[in-house]
């Protein structure tokens, strides 16, 4: 794969020389342009960001930002110059400058323009994408959710055998005899606690062949957790081979993000594991519901509602909307819909208005996520947007080191987790 081009417009050898051999450190190929015509040349041919003396005479930065925002692609500008003045700062932004950083360039400084400059592509693929689903897209959008609030599409419940659950774990005093008395209520559910509490992930050394081994191994919380993520699979059914590939990718994504999330809880500070977890599970469930909707509109309208790759579009922009709404309907904590409304949405992720539990664990499972996006397969052909995982490690004070600790966990557990997907 060839290396993301940096374009520096500078007549200054010294400095472009400088700044060009800061942008190589960081493994990037920088081109030096002493013209704007050079600058406009190497823009046609395809490049990732523009490093701009705006106050150099010769590069006629004014000239050369307009004639830029003509072009049909736009591209990422990062001022850096001496001697700007705060009007020049406010000429820069309204331009569409992603940054400005002072002459002589820092590395730190150039550091976090290029984090800047990967947001803003980010974000720009994000408004095209969300541009692109047709007239006819919006309008079973809006059908959808005019039938929810009319009562006429079936929200999916939560089977009872887990709010009986829920009761008998909110009570202090009871004991594994008592969770061993609800989930043989339902062979099934136990089947699948049982497999679960023999994989890798959970601990499991030694098979297991019966519930009691299981909660006696894993406590009444993880069982809990385990008992709601198995309703929850079981919520979804799917006919059509298309939809089922894709169900199973989302469904395999979400398991390995829960579980991965759990385990960063204890470097990101976070108390409960189980409840981020649950968090974990939960936070993407608009995206099984609405594909169980363009399902079911599938199969009524003989396929001729919209292309997968519609329906992805679609998912990928609503489902946030969607799984906060299911989150409300089922009762649970403000705490898990804000997550599950928000964790897309970068201007959330702030303390002072998400409180410090509510960010650290939007970050963890940002964290799972973007790792669950590193080591496929993906479901959606453009990740949904959000703080890059380097962004969530820089949040929480992270090692860097351990970046690749957790990738490798995210393939160790989507693996150890493949038949339960």
């Amino acid at each position: 794969m060839s290396k993301r081009t940096i374009v520096i417009a500078d007549p200054d050898d010294a400095q472009s020389e400088a700044l060009a051999a800061l942008i190589g450190d960081l493994g990037l190929k920088a081109v030096r342009a002493r013209a704007p015509k050079e600058v406009l040349s190497q823009v046609d041919q395809g490049i990732d960001a523009l490093f701009l003396d705006l106050k150099s005479p010769a590069m006629r930065g004014g000239h050369l930002l307009a004639e830029l925002r003509r072009r049909p692609v736009p591209v990422p500008v990062v001022v850096c110059t001496e001697g700007g003045r705060k009007s020049d700062v406010v000429f820069a932004m309204r331009h569409g400058c992603v940054d400005w950083i002072d002459k002589p360039a820092e590395r730190s400084a150039v550091t976090n323009a290029l984090k800047r400059v990967a947001r803003e592509v980010r974000r720009r693929a994000d408004v095209a994408v969300a541009q692109a689903p047709a007239v006819q897209t919006r309008a079973l959008v809006k059908e959808i959710i005019a039938k929810i609030k009319q009562g006429n599409m079936a929200l999916p419940e939560i089977p009872s055998v887990v709010h009986e659950l829920r009761r008998v774990l909110s009570d202090m005093t009871a004991d594994s005899e008592h969770v061993l008395k609800v989930l043989e209520k339902d062979p099934s559910l136990a089947a699948r606690i049982i497999a679960t509490a023999n994989t890798a992930t959970y601990g499991g050394r030694g098979r297991i062949t019966d519930l009691k081994s299981a909660i006696t191994r894993l406590g009444n919380r993880t069982i809990a957790g385990i008992a709601q993520t198995a309703a929850f699979r079981g919520m979804f059914a799917f006919r059509t081979p298309a939809f089922k590939q894709v169900f199973k990718a989302m469904w395999q994504g979400q398991l390995v993000s829960a579980c991965l999330a759990r385990e960063l809880c204890g470097e990101a500070r976070l108390k409960d594991p189980d409840e981020v977890y649950l968090v974990g599970l939960l936070h993407n469930a608009g995206e099984p519901f609405l594909l169980r909707v363009f399902a079911e509109l599938f199969m009524r309208q003989n396929n001729q509602v919209l292309s997968m790759e519609d329906v992805l579009n679609v998912i990928r922009e609503w489902h946030t909307v969607f799984g906060a709404g299911l989150l409300q309907n089922w009762e649970m904590d403000e705490y898990f819909e804000y997550v599950a409304r928000h964790h897309h949405d970068i201007d959330a992720y702030d303390l002072s208005q998400a409180g410090e539990k509510t960010f650290r664990t939007m970050h963890v499972v940002n964290i799972a996520d973007r790792m669950v996006e590193l080591i496929g397969p993906p479901v959606y052909p453009t990740p949904p947007p959000g703080p890059s995982a380097e962004d969530s490690f820089d949040a929480l004070k992270l090692k860097p080191a351990r970046f690749d600790h957790y990738r490798k966990r995210a393939e160790e557990i989507r693996d150890e987790l493949a038949d339960l997907s």
